[in-house]
């Protein structure tokens, strides 16, 4: 760690410290024990001495800091009550959450658009002394967040984000994977929306009558006319969804879908429901069966799919016909 960057840190632990009501009146020995902590490095009495005489010099230089060294309790404190040299008095659990929520932003500064959230956290980090260092390389050490793999589409958000405030229309090819072909849209957009690290709009189409989904990694062209649409009011961004398992939109009524669900998976879908309307309708040691009411499309297909020979459909009869002819038509590939 840059020398520079390690004294602003323990300028920070010892402001921490002297404004600790629990622990007053620190000593030499107790600032340096917390900064070595800390920094998981030995850091010695003399170097403290040091930081204290730097935080006292008068700004631009040092902090100002009213810092005095009380004879009758052996330790340092602030002569000014409520003195800190940070701006925001956070505890040691809010920092480490401030700095766990900065990181989790620092994943998407790849993304165009999130850019500019990482400038505005860099200046927030300097206005406030948070000392966030956001190109920790340890930082993965301790806690990984989960990054897509997806590698396109993530520039259209750019281009989405003020069509959705300014209602304007986009015209999108799209790549239809299922069919193999590329098709036109003017599409009204009401939502962008993540899941599993991809990302999607949802939008009126005028010409289907009806509102669809669009994977962002499959947008080839996109462009905007720059003309106030009439506002509709029949999207609900919370009930759109509510059927689905996943994603895809579906605009057919949800129906009753019955699972026996074996050991360990009956466990596992406790834990990670397969929909919030799940519920349990029988249960033993090594089975359970459930019952959801969603929409049948093919997440839903692909979820008990992966559950291999742990699951069966009960109801309806549509959709076990449909899971034993891909099954089948699975176990042909291996023929």
């Amino acid at each position: 760690m840059p020398k520079v960057k390690s004294a602003l840190i323990r300028y920070h632990i010892i402001d921490t410290c002297l404004n600790d009501k629990f622990n007053a009146f620190p000593s030499l020995e107790k600032l340096a024990e917390a900064c070595s902590e800390k920094l998981r490095l030995g850091i010695s009495t003399s170097t403290i001495e040091k930081d204290i005489r730097q935080m006292k010099m008068d700004h631009p230089n040092g902090y100002a800091a009213p810092i005095e060294y009380s004879k009758a309790r052996k330790g340092y404190f602030y002569a000014e009550q409520g003195f800190s040299i940070a701006d925001l008095q956070l505890s040691d659990e809010e920092w480490d959450g401030l700095r766990y929520a900065a990181n989790l932003l620092h994943q998407y500064s790849q993304v165009s658009i999130f850019k500019d959230f990482k400038q505005a956290i860099d200046k927030i980090n300097t206005r406030f002394n948070l000392l966030l260092d956001l190109e920790e390389k340890d930082f993965n050490k301790y806690i990984q967040f989960e990054t897509g793999n997806a590698t396109t589409g993530y520039d259209w958000i750019r281009v989405i984000l003020p069509a959705l405030k300014n209602r304007w229309i986009l015209h999108i090819d799209y790549e239809n994977i299922y069919k193999d072909e590329i098709k036109q849209y003017a599409v009204y957009p009401s939502l962008l929306k993540e899941h599993r690290n991809r990302w999607y709009l949802i939008g009126w189409v005028a010409d289907r009558n009806d509102y669809l989904t669009f994977g962002l990694d499959r947008i080839q062209q996109m462009a905007t006319i720059q003309k106030t649409q009439k506002h509709r009011f029949d999207f609900n961004a919370d009930n759109f969804l509510q059927y689905s398992v996943g994603i895809m939109e579906n605009d057919a009524k949800p129906e009753k879908v019955v699972l026996n669900i074996h050991d360990p998976y009956h466990k596992l879908i406790q834990l990670e429901p397969l929909h919030h309307s799940q519920k349990i309708i029988k249960q033993s040691a090594k089975n359970m069966q459930v019952e959801l009411l969603v929409n049948i499309n093919h997440e839903l297909s692909n979820k008990i799919l992966s559950m291999g020979p742990f699951c069966k459909v009960v109801q309806p009869a549509s959709l076990k016909k449909q899971i034993k002819e891909l099954l089948n038509h699975t176990l042909d590939l291996y023929k």
